[in-house]
Order: structure tokens, then C-alpha cells, then sequence
């Protein structure tokens, strides 16, 4: 049942964005978010260059199609993503224990991971004695569990800068001693082709074909096999030669379909760059009818896919003027946002409720209809001082000012922008507002800084104020020695 699941799923374009995690997304929920983001950019990339719909995972046989799931092999075990749920929440007392705990019991698989990617945590990416941990953390994995999921996860990618000339080194010889003794163990030779992947070429090459030899269904490691030994013989390069050799002598239906697949993706790209490139054709024919004599159930449309230069003119056509109406229709929604006038909000003190309507405030909404927002209570200047945030818009443009207090006659205007800068397509197909703001503690602001980076906050013992395009992104105002400050929010 594995092969077949693993069948239905082989032909595919090779993508970034299958195992590596945007560094410092290291929750479930947040790594999940960025690896899938990462997944639909390239396989739109994809889509753009071959003009038509990925429809890649051609039938082995009628048989095997009756039976396979339509599903991917799961990369990680529960235990991996368990170990990651708190990452960011870990602080260096957190680390240090979990430091002593590894040492009295190296493996332990869960406090490695956790060291590991805390130090890859966005806050400490660029830290020189992080990566030399991560670094060590690894080298003894490959030593000592070549197999390791760890192994095959962003925590365990490094650029070659980040290794010194005496870690790559061992990591060769481990990455060689471990494949050597298990040649037929595709863990291990697919975990060291994933950590040679923009280190080394042919090592890289070296591993996949090692992969592929163990399990010759192994889908991700026959997607990025095939697409080196395609690109390679069509642009001519220094591996152009032996892997015209690999090509011409496999017999594996998956690669040698997925290089037909790439071939007619590259031939499509540069058809519609207006450029005909017939030896593209020519090879992606040649080995899909290699594939077919394998298995003569494979479709020609999904490994071959053509495109029509006229449809995909029609479709930029209506693609412009779409954009056209959508810009008429968002300058439109700019004048039917809802407005609700400072009297909307009882809470509001006298004082500051007097600046609202003295500057001919409205407060713009991010729903038609629903519970007033974007007026918000907090301690947004310092601890236990509890003062006002408000969007004040006047004639299309709106301004987030932040009140010390109940008293404060004089707010400060944080920034300000263009209502039109933040509407966007609705559910419903409409234009709407988008923009609203809230109060957010230290928890939210650290979490986001150790998630995606951004600017070092200061000490956090006050409250921010997060400006968010709603679904989008946000930015987290937060004052700090008489300015404010624009530290990371959503992303």
C-alpha cells in the first residue's frame, strides 16, 4: 500500500518549499502556514512557466490508480512537530536546561530538536555561536543517527559560508562513512543529498541517485533527480553529459516521466517568452515515449502539457481588465467605507472624545456591519498608564494617534495612510476596508520577533499597538525612549 501511495503521487515539479521552513517558523501552526505558502509560490512559479494546470501524478496502472490515495508521504512524525510547539517561548533559562537534559541522555530526539531550532529561531539565525551549535548539533546526528527526520528538516540546511572548511569536511566523511555502510537505507542517502543541496553539485546529484537505487519510489527525491538530469542535458552544463547517460540508461518510469514533465515546462516557458526551443520538444517526447514503453497507462496530456498562445492571450486580456475594474471598484469602496463618528464610542473620556471631533474624526470600519473598532484602551506609552489608540480618518486619509491618558489633550499621530492603501476584495467578491487595530503585550510582540525577525525590541513592559491589513500583514507600533517604534507584527 506504500508504493502505491507513494505511485500516486510521483510526478510532480521539484519545490523549495516541500521540506524547508522559512528559518524561525518553528510552531505547527506557523511552520505549517510558511512551508505551505512557500509550496503554492512555486507551484504558481510552475503554472506561469508551463501554462496550464499541474495534473502531475499519471496512473501506473489501472490497478495501482484504483487503490492509491491521492496523498503525499508525511514528512515528519507527530513527535517531530510536538517537539516544536514551544519554541518560541523558550528563554536561555529554557535552553540551559534542556542542555543538561541533553547531555545526560544524547538521544533524546525531542531536546535535540528543540536546541536546534531555537537556534535557528529568527531572533538568533544570525548569531555566530547559534549556528556553530546547530552546526554540532547536526554533525552528530549524521554520525550518530544518519537517518533522523531531523536530518531531512530545515533545522539541519545550512549555506556553505556557515560551515567551516573543518565542519564541511567532517560532514563529508560522516555523510560517506553512514551511506557506505547502509547503501540500500534511502533515509540516509536521501537526509545527505537534502544536506549537500546548494553545498555541492555533484554530491547533491550523487545522494538522489543513491535515493533513488534504495527506493525507487522515493517521490521527492525522483521529482529533483529528474529535474537536474532535464536541465542539465538542455542547457548543456558540466553534468549535461552524465546525466544524458542516467536518462538513456533508466528503466524508472517516475524519472524518466518527470524529466519529460520539466522538459515540456521549459519548452512552454520559453514558448511564451516567444522563443521556440524544439530540442526542449524533441527530448520531452523522446523520454515520455521512454516512460509509456514502461507503462503504457501514462497520459500524454498531464506528463506533456501543451498550452495555447492565444487562450493565454485572452486570459491576460481579462486578467487587465479586471485590475481596470477592480481599481475603479476600490475607489469606489474607499467612499462607502463605514465611518462611525466619536459619539459611536460612549467609553471614550471627554477630553479625548473633544480632540476627536475638534479634528473632524470618523473612525473607519472593517466591516459593514458588526461591533464599532479601531477606537482601543491600553498602556501604550508606559507600564500601568492606561491611555488611547484611534484611526482618525478625514477626507480619505487616516491617521493612527495614540492618547497617554484620559487627560491628553495633545496625542501623537503615529502614522499616516491612504484609506485605498487597505481595501481589498471581500468574500462576497466586493471591495472593503481592511485595516484595524489592537492592543498586544510582550508575549505577542516576542513571538513574532523569534518567529519572523525584524528590528531587536527593547525591554517589553508596556503594551504595543498592532496595525494590521487584515489577513495580510500587520506592523506593531511600540514607544520606547520618546519615539516609536515599528517592530514585527503579523506576516
Amino acid at each position: 500500500m506504500m508504493r502505491q501511495l507513494r505511485n500516486a503521487q510521483a510526478f510532480q515539479a521539484p519545490s523549495a518549499g516541500e521540506f524547508s521552513a522559512q528559518p524561525g517558523i518553528v510552531t505547527r501552526r506557523m511552520a505549517c502556514k510558511v512551508v505551505s505558502m512557500r509550496i503554492r509560490i512555486w507551484t504558481l512559479a510552475l503554472l506561469m512557466a508551463a501554462g496550464v494546470a499541474l495534473t502531475l501524478w499519471p496512473r501506473a496502472s489501472a490497478e495501482r490508480a484504483q487503490s492509491a490515495p491521492a496523498a503525499t508521504p508525511r514528512l515528519f512524525s507527530d513527535g517531530y512537530w510536538e517537539s516544536l510547539d514551544d519554541i518560541l517561548k523558550l528563554e536561555e533559562g529554557d535552553v540551559a536546561k534542556l542542555e543538561r537534559r541533553l547531555a545526560a541522555d544524547p538521544d533524546d530526539f525531542a531536546a535535540r530538536l528543540k536546541l536546534m531550532a531555537y537556534h535557528q529561531r529568527a531572533d538568533r539565525i544570525g548569531r555566530p555561536e547559534d549556528r556553530r551549535k546547530r552546526i554540532q548539533h547536526a554533525l552528530w546526528l549524521i554520525e550518530h543517527h544518519p537517518g533522523s527526520e531531523i536530518l531531512h528538516s530545515s533545522v539541519a540546511r545550512f549555506t556553505r559560508n556557515a560551515l567551516t572548511d573543518a565542519d564541511y569536511r567532517r560532514a563529508v566523511a560522516l555523510w560517506n562513512a553512514a551511506t557506505q555502510a547502509r547503501p540500500n537505507d534511502a533515509a540516509r542517502q536521501w537526509n545527505a543529498a537534502w544536506f549537500f543541496e546548494g553545498l555541492d553539485q555533484q554530491l547533491y546529484l550523487h545522494y538522489l541517485e543513491a535515493t533513488v537505487a534504495a527506493d525507487p519510489e522515493q517521490p521527492f527525491a525522483i521529482r529533483r533527480l529528474a529535474y537536474i538530469y532535464a536541465r542539465s542535458i538542455l542547457e548543456d552544463d558540466r553534468l549535461s553529459a552524465s546525466s544524458q547517460r542516467a536518462l538513456e540508461a533508466s528503466r524508472n518510469v517516475w524519472v524518466l516521466g518527470n524529466a519529460a514533465y520539466t522538459l515540456q515546462s521549459l519548452y512552454n516557458q520559453q514558448l511564451q517568452m516567444g522563443t521556440r526551443n524544439p530540442r526542449a520538444a524533441e527530448l520531452a517526447e523522446r523520454y515520455f515515449e521512454r516512460a509509456q514503453a514502461l507503462d503504457p497507462n501514462l497520459e500524454r496530456k498531464k506528463i506533456l502539457p501543451q498550452i495555447d498562445l492565444q487562450e493565454i492571450a485572452r486570459a491576460e486580456e481579462a486578467r487587465a481588465q479586471a485590475q481596470l475594474e477592480w481599481q475603479v471598484s476600490a475607489r469606489e469602496a474607499v467612499g462607502k467605507i463605514r465611518r462611525l463618528p466619536v459619539d459611536a464610542f460612549p467609553e471614550v473620556p471627554p477630553a479625548v472624545a473633544e480632540v476627536l471631533r475638534a479634528r473632524i474624526c470618523t473612525v473607519p470600519q472593517p466591516s459593514p456591519k458588526g461591533v464599532a473598532r479601531n477606537v482601543i484602551r491600553g498602556e501604550f506609552f508606559a507600564k500601568g498608564e492606561s491611555g488611547w489608540a484611534v484611526l482618525c480618518s478625514v477626507n480619505h486619509l487616516t491617521a493612527l494617534l495614540a492618547f497617554r491618558n484620559d487627560h491628553d489633550t495633545n496625542p501623537q499621530t503615529i502614522a499616516t495612510r491612504e484609506d485605498l492603501g487597505f481595501v481589498e476584495v471581500l468574500g462576497n467578491g466586493t471591495a472593503g476596508y481592511s485595516r484595524e487595530i489592537r492592543a498586544v503585550g510582550r508575549d505577542f510582540i516576542m513571538d513574532h520577533y523569534r518567529a519572523y525577525g525584524g528590528p531587536e525590541p527593547p525591554p517589553i513592559d508596556h503594551q504595543g499597538i498592532d496595525d494590521a491589513f487584515l489577513e495580510k500583514a500587520s506592523i506593531t507600533w511600540y514607544y520606547d525612549g520618546g519615539r516609536w517604534l515599528q517592530l514585527q507584527g503579523a506576516d
